[in-house]
């Protein structure tokens, strides 16, 4: 086959157009571009509603009954959980490997199965977790009444859903609608009824009901009511009863107000009321092209808004992906000229382009096999493309500079070419299959990391064998084509490549050929030195002397503030300190000035009183809140000295300790793999839990370096507890029932549930604010008596004994946990020597600590996990590595030498993080695995010439040094 193409250039040719045009079509159509890779999460969530519901009670009646329900399903590695007002959160992680859709359907089966849940839950949804990919944030803000403000966003997002490739927007960050029928306690005892008697007159009034078809003879026709009500006005027509001289409508008993949740919630943005919608990407979808459609829709829109109402982005992620891609096109760009300018200095300028080719045939067949594997151009693509520019270059160098070679001593370019392939066709070959080897095991690498690992070998492995293409079959018909030059009469560039050329190889027979001689006649003191210098480079490692992370952090262009309140915190207290945040981050936003424009880097700043986002959405509470201050690169890109980080840490002095806060974040980069220091503490002794949370605490602040200390057990909230009387008992009334016309006199009783256009919104009936907002309220609740007509107050009924519960309660591995966590600063500090440290700590203070238990918990348990996958990956490639180097040597003893080189190169990969006082990080784990394929690649090349010349005749120690 290198024959017939080394004579055949139209197919040769044919075929490079094939690949080059395939990979172009699947550029422009085919590759969505994004930052990261979408995260396969491998877990479901089962989330169930109890409104009304206090933690404990939730966590008795909901969580652990679901967790016991499927902890012995096939396929479940981990089940965590949390139980709050309201809901009941459990997450089930999948084992890696296992059918993740088999396991969901296994999970729906013994959760519906379930009979034993509260009568008043809802009913549990069940899906794979999954973590949506914003785009853009829009902010629609004014100095406008709310009414107006939330009708124009919502039906700014029904526009927005309409606008060709945008399929995914998010609600509208704000409390839900909600109609609240609002009834008195004397109105209900005047009239003899209850909450539940005026919510079951709407479900008999408002309501549509089919009554069947009428068959005539010209056709069926349907007969159906059309009662249901949508609008403030409907509700008001619905009857209750009938008082014998006329009929009482619910406007004669209460008040309808067309509403919103009881939740308070205030957002800001350029420091105006506003409220915000997401746009998010799906599939195959364009980062860039979403926010270009997004954009343009907003320059429309605005057009449309009432006066007073303006519109703003956040969080626009596409201009990082431009921005982090943009860096990594020019750095691949720039590395291609360098790589030519070099091939160019050492090789015929003809020979130097011809090999330079390869790249982008390569490059462009491995855009053009990304689609089918499900790859987008992210962070990590790009890298890989920088990781293999180097190598394929490398196959094509060994074949050209061969072929060259021969056409330099005499032999036609045609036959030079084709003996030339041929010399070097076996070890280039297996030198390919080597590194695919190398990089094979990213892919089963396991946890948190999988998918991201996944994206190197999956680009580096189908350009490599697009290597093998270039090199054997496309570069031997070009280099067949070139003409025999006149090496004694050379002119300008010509000359000038020649005399460098020569000058490098006098200096490597000068001076670097003298060395290699030293070197082989001292075999001993050679060999005791490498071994020497392995074994101080790897102890290095293990006293700290480099700094390791798990993973590199990317600076992201914001600083996220989230704030969190102990729970009993009021909703003006926590207002009060984002204000104060806000005023902090706009001041700092002052000091960073654009010098051409005068204005600042900060465009806006987005604050959030009653609310913060997380990972899995929004999370209200009148103790949240959030800040978010959001940079906007300009034409000239980052000021000098900008750096996202030190924004970060300037706010945080600024800001200080905020009094009785639990938890103060701030973030500058994405991608979580979970806290660098991370201790989860498991036992049913919640004071005892405190106090060693506490001494943890307090031992992690000994560290310099380590901030943001936290942990997820909340100072607690004060409840009410119903105390029956014997009273009660006597009149026939359980504690359910009195429990039951509590709670509809102060949450409410759910009537119905109604969908407005993409709103579904609740009926509740409920008293008054001014009827349930203290404890004089709630002790003169009337309580209905089962076979009378009379109410007897509940404090005739049950005692309120006041007490202190949990605003929220975790569990792990179907045991209650507690959870500390902390941040390291990576550019300063080893994480690994540190959480050494901690666990001797640990280890020690916990010998006498019978009823609580501990594990290192966050980035620690991931990593552990991915090292073992590192570990095994190792042992596979040194194995399968040796096996293709045994079969072109044929000897059991040669590939040990070539793989000798291995330790060498891992010395000089970790000499390289000390020089570029870099942190060794997963990805370098990474790096170094194709590594060894790359190395063992050229050590190959080496021995197998050796072999050559041995045949020939020459001595091994004058084979060694002419192969050297």
């Amino acid at each position: 086959m290198i024959e017939w193409f080394a004579k055949n250039h139209v197919a040769a040719n044919l075929m490079m157009l094939c690949i080059m045009l395939m990979g172009y079509t699947a550029i422009r159509n085919d590759i969505p571009l994004e930052l990261m890779p979408d995260f396969a999460l491998g877990i479901i969530t089962v989330t169930t509603a109890l409104p009304g519901g206090n933690p404990e009670s939730i966590e008795a009646t909901i969580t652990s009954r679901i967790e016991e329900s499927v902890a012995d399903l096939e396929g479940v590695k981990k089940i965590t959980s949390r139980s709050s007002e309201d809901f009941s959160s459990v997450a089930i992680e999948i084992e890696s490997g296992y059918d993740q859709k088999a396991l969901l359907s296994d999970v729906k089966g013994r959760v519906d199965a379930l009979s034993t849940l509260p009568v008043d839950a809802e009913r549990p949804v069940i899906d794979l977790a999954d973590i949506p990919i914003q785009v853009v944030g829009i902010a629609i803000y004014g100095d406008v009444d709310y009414n107006l403000l939330f009708q124009t966003a919502s039906d700014m997002r029904e526009a927005l859903l309409q606008v060709d490739g945008i399929t995914q927007v998010g609600p509208v960050q704000a409390p839900g609608r909600e109609i609240q029928i609002e009834v008195s306690p004397d109105v209900l005892k005047q009239y003899k009824l209850s909450i539940a008697d005026i919510g079951a007159a709407i479900q008999r009034n408002a309501i549509d009901i089919s009554a069947g078809n009428l068959r005539t003879r010209g056709g069926d026709i349907l007969v159906r009511t059309n009662g249901q009500s949508y609008t403030k006005e409907e509700f008001e027509q619905i009857p209750v009863f009938n008082s014998g001289d006329r009929v009482l409508y619910i406007k004669d008993l209460a008040t309808v107000v067309d509403g919103y949740e009881l939740r308070r919630v205030e957002t800001q943005y350029a420091g105006l009321p506003a409220l915000t919608i997401e746009a998010y990407r799906v599939g195959d979808q364009s980062t860039i092209e979403i926010a270009e459609k997004v954009f343009n829709f907003m320059d429309e829109y605005q057009k449309t808004l009432p006066q007073g109402l303006r519109l703003g982005n956040y969080g626009n992620t596409s201009a990082v992906v431009e921005d982090r891609l943009s860096t990594l096109v020019t750095s691949a760009i720039q590395g291609g000229i360098l790589v030519l300018l070099l091939l160019s200095l050492f090789l015929r300028p003809a020979v130097a382009l011809w090999v330079g080719l390869g790249i982008p045939v390569c490059f462009l067949g491995g855009f053009a096999i990304m689609p089918l594997l499900g790859l987008t151009m992210n962070m990590l693509t790009m890298f890989a493309y920088l990781l293999v520019l180097g190598i394929v270059v490398d196959d094509a160098i060994v074949t050209g500079e061969n072929i060259y070679r021969h056409q330099r001593n005499g032999m036609s370019p045609a036959d030079a070419a084709l003996f030339g392939t041929k010399e070097v066709a076996v070890p280039v070959t297996f030198g390919v299959l080597t590194t695919m080897v190398a990089f094979a095991p990213l892919l089963l690498v396991e946890g948190a990391l999988s998918t991201l690992a996944a994206q190197i070998p999956l680009v580096v492995i189908p350009v490599l064998a697009f290597s093998l293409i270039e090199s054997k079959l496309i570069l031997p018909s070009h280099m067949s084509t070139i003409k025999p030059r006149d090496e004694n009469n050379l002119r300008g560039i010509g000359r000038i490549q020649q005399n460098f050329a020569r000058g490098f190889e006098s200096a490597i027979i000068k001076v670097y050929r003298p060395f290699l001689d030293v070197c082989i006649s001292n075999k001993t003191i050679t060999l005791v030195t490498a071994v020497m210098l392995f074994v101080v480079t790897i102890f290095s490692m293990s006293t700290g002397w480099l700094r390791v992370s798990f993973f590199p952090e990317f600076e992201d262009n914001a600083v996220f503030i989230k704030l969190t309140m102990p729970a009993t915190t009021g909703y003006d207290t926590t207002k009060g300190h984002v204000i104060r945040m806000v005023d902090i981050a706009s001041d700092l936003a002052d000091e960073y000035i654009d010098p051409e424009t005068g204005e600042s880097y900060f465009k806006y700043i987005v604050s959030i009183a009653g609310l913060s986002i997380g990972p899995t959405g929004p999370n209200f509470g009148n103790n949240r809140g959030m800040v978010v201050m959001e940079f906007i690169q300009g034409e000239d890109g980052l000021p000098e000295g900008f750096s996202i980080r030190k924004v970060q840490e300037q706010l945080k002095t600024r800001i200080g300790e905020i009094p009785g806060a639990e938890k103060l974040s701030l973030t500058s980069t994405f991608g979580d793999f979970g806290s660098p220091l991370s201790v989860s503490l498991y036992g049913d002794d919640i004071e005892r839990i405190g106090a060693i949370k506490d001494d943890i605490r307090e031992y992690l602040r000994g560290y310099p370096g380590v901030f943001d200390i936290q942990d997820n057990l909340s100072s607690g909230k004060e409840e009410l507890k119903l105390d029956i009387k014997p009273l009660a008992n006597a009149l026939g009334l359980s504690q359910e029932n009195i429990a039951s016309q509590v709670r509809e006199a102060l949450y409410g009783y759910e009537a119905q549930r109604i969908q407005r256009g993409y709103e579904e919104i609740k009926v509740m009936v409920r008293y008054p604010l001014g009827s349930r907002s203290s404890i004089t309220d709630v002790n003169n609740i009337p309580i209905n008596t089962p076979n009378s007509d009379a109410t007897i107050p509940l404090s005739e009924l049950a005692d309120l004994l006041p007490s202190q519960g949990a605003n929220a309660i975790y569990r792990d591995k179907q045991r209650r946990a507690v959870t500390i966590s902390a941040d390291v600063d990576p550019n300063a500090y080893d994480v690994n020597v540190i959480r050494a440290d901690l666990s001797q700590y640990l280890d020690e203070k916990f010998l006498y600590e019978p009823t609580v238990s501990y594990e290192m918990s966050g980035q620690a348990e991931s990593q552990n996990e991915a090292n073992a996958s590192f570990l095994l990956g190792f042992i596979l490639v040194i194995v399968v590595i040796y096996g293709l180097l045994a079969i072109p040597f044929k000897s059991f003893g040669q590939p040990l030498v070539v793989m000798s080189i291995i330790p060498l190169a891992i010395v000089g990969a970790i000499i390289g993080h000390y020089v570029m006082d870099l942190a060794f990080s997963m990805l370098s784990i990474m790096g170094m695995l194709g590594l060894t394929g790359i190395v063992v690649n050229d050590s190959l090349v080496l021995v197998d010439y050796i072999n050559q010349k041995r045949k020939e005749g020459m001595p091994i120690m004058e084979a060694v040094l002419t192969a050297g």
